[in-house]
């Protein structure tokens, strides 16, 4: 094959859309296999505490899968799986230091809400903090992916954030709407096949997010301590 023909190849629409879909499939896969023990738990049976064990995974598979989203945006040629799996090594320490306190209360007050027991009004009042703090959380896992932050200064920025970059915030809201339609009309690992579509909606929406950050909390704008 001539150096001709491979560059006509290479920029063909084929090659194009071939490039996209992997881009979304590669990451993907690697969401997918960091959750396996979270899928475990769901075929063991909907035990509350396997569940809190199993969903551990999420936050740092979920982080590391926006990493990889948003480098491959940048730079296609970048490797898809091997971009997952640098995300998840620069990130989950510091994902489940927020994560697992969290994910233990959101599934503790899930059980709560799922009680025929618990009155109706307590239910709401439940499901609306849960709903409000997932935007916040949601906020939180995109700066991790991006920034080298510390740890409280990621917490704080995340709730700036939910009202700072409505853009981001609007965006993350439909995107609960939608899995939480996902699970109820699917199942669970439906929502695991469209990780990589959420996250790419989830980083295009987040463009204002991250240049806010970048003008207002690193120096002069340059993207210090950026990944």
């Amino acid at each position: 094959m001539s150096a001709q023909t491979t560059r006509e190849f290479t920029t063909g629409p084929l090659y194009r859309a071939a490039q996209a879909v992997y881009s979304v499939l590669g990451p993907t896969a690697g969401f997918l296999i960091a959750c396996l023990p979270f899928a475990a738990a769901i075929v063991a049976g909907h035990s509350t505490v396997a569940i809190a064990v199993g969903g551990v995974v999420i936050g740092p598979a979920w982080t590391a899968l926006l990493y990889a989203t948003r480098v491959i945006r940048a730079d296609p040629e970048r490797g898809p799986f091997t971009s997952f799996w640098r995300g998840y090594r620069l990130n989950w320490r510091q994902t489940l230091a927020v994560w697992l306190p969290y994910w233990l209360l959101l599934t503790a007050a899930g059980a709560d809400v799922a009680s025929p027991a618990s009155p109706l009004a307590l239910r709401a009042v439940i499901a609306v903090i849960a709903g409000i703090s997932l935007l916040w959380m949601s906020a939180v896992l995109l700066i991790i992916s991006r920034y080298a932050f510390r740890t409280r200064d990621v917490l704080r920025l995340g709730g700036y954030l939910l009202f700072g970059a409505p853009r981001s915030t609007v965006t993350d809201f439909a995107l609960l709407i939608v899995a939480g339609a996902t699970i109820y009309l699917s199942s669970e690992f439906v929502l695991g096949l469209l990780a990589g579509v959420f996250a790419l909606f989830a980083i295009a929406g987040a463009q204002g997010a991250f240049e806010l950050v970048d003008a207002r909390f690193t120096t002069d704008g340059r993207q210090d301590g950026a990944r």
